[in-house]
């Protein structure tokens, strides 16, 4: 992550969603530009991809709410992209995945071997943004402890990948597996983004914990709704393969509910598709066994839960309209 000299002081503070959200994108593109080469070039061909920016929304909302500058802290939420795009770029070889974000995946335009390095890069990408923090005026203090956050929460990734490897076609496994591999694979990481977020800002521990609960819980809906693209009538949202699951014989929340709920004739249907090498069509089939079991019904319902849990998590904070753009990500 190329190092940038610091900008002039600002004459207004940049304070509403949008202008975070452009801030992050023009740290973004200010560091891998577009002339960047080796593999720069392949970090801001995986960077510049459309995404939600999710994480480092998450953790300037966080700071912001808790007072914190943006300038200071714009270095550790782009941290938190790398990492995440990191993960996507290992993701798409171990789930042989040629399409991510809507267009060829890192290793389907670089080869396995350079995405394998461009993932490691990004992930002490993590790092070196949360150091240049430093750089911009935030105490070695908030730094050490904001980098023991992270590192907690990057094993605690690595375990959950592990762990989905591991249930990779049990469809025996029961719902409290799922939800534990959910919570290291996704929600972890969201829970630090706001934690950093909260000690970047020099918030109180009631605030870094209501903060990191809110994260955890967002990152479980939105583990869970990921699960439910495909089988979304609008096709095409989540940007990968919607057959990803049922190719790699993973078993999501939707599927586990079904199994669970379905009568003698569904479960035998579930258990075909589930088992067999099937064409794409069995995603279409599988489908309509979520939605007759309702199982895709029970799903929303429990990523709904936790976003709620999320929402409630916020209570206590300062009023301002980060905390407004937090909950809005519920939603």
């Amino acid at each position: 992550m190329t190092e940038l000299a610091l900008p002039p002081a600002r004459t207004a503070p940049l304070t509403s969603p949008a202008h975070v959200r452009a801030a992050v994108e023009a740290e973004v593109a200010a560091r891998w530009p577009d002339d960047a080469t080796g593999l720069d070039a392949i970090h801001r061909y995986a960077l510049k991809a459309p995404s939600k920016l999710l994480r480092p929304l998450l953790l300037c909302h966080s700071a912001l709410a808790l007072g914190a500058d943006l300038h200071q802290v714009l270095p550790a939420a782009v941290g938190f992209e790398c990492a995440h795009t990191g993960s996507l770029l290992h993701d798409d070889i171990l789930d042989n995945d040629a399409l991510r974000r809507g267009r060829p995946a890192v290793h389907t335009r670089y080869g396995p071997e350079q995405a394998i390095v461009a993932g490691n890069a990004l992930f002490f990408a993590l790092f070196n943004g949360l150091a240049e923090c430093g750089d911009r005026g935030i105490s070695d203090r908030q730094i050490g402890d904001a980098m023991a956050v992270q590192a907690r929460a990057g094993m605690e990734v690595c375990r959950g990948a592990s762990s989905e490897l591991t249930l990779d076609g049990a469809f025996d496994s029961d719902i409290a597996s799922y939800m534990a591999m959910a919570r290291r694979k996704t929600a972890v990481m969201l829970a630090a983004a706001c934690e950093v977020g909260a000690i970047l800002a020099g918030a109180a521990p009631d605030e870094r914990k209501k903060l990191a609960a809110f994260g955890e819980h967002l990152g479980l809906a939105f583990q869970i709704r990921d699960d439910l693209l495909p089988y979304d009538d609008d096709t095409g949202r989540s940007g990968k393969p919607g057959d990803s699951d049922l190719r790699n014989r993973r078993p999501t929340l939707p599927i586990l509910l079904a199994l669970s709920l379905a009568d003698d004739a569904d479960h035998q249907a579930l258990k075909r598709l589930l088992t067999d090498e099937t064409p794409p069509a069995a995603q279409r089939e599988l489908g309509i066994l979520l939605r007759r079991t309702g199982a895709l019904t029970q799903a929303c319902a429990t990523a709904d839960s936790h976003a709620s849990t999320a929402r409630d998590a916020l209570a206590g904070l300062p009023p301002s309209p980060h905390v407004k753009a937090l909950s809005a990500l519920t939603r």
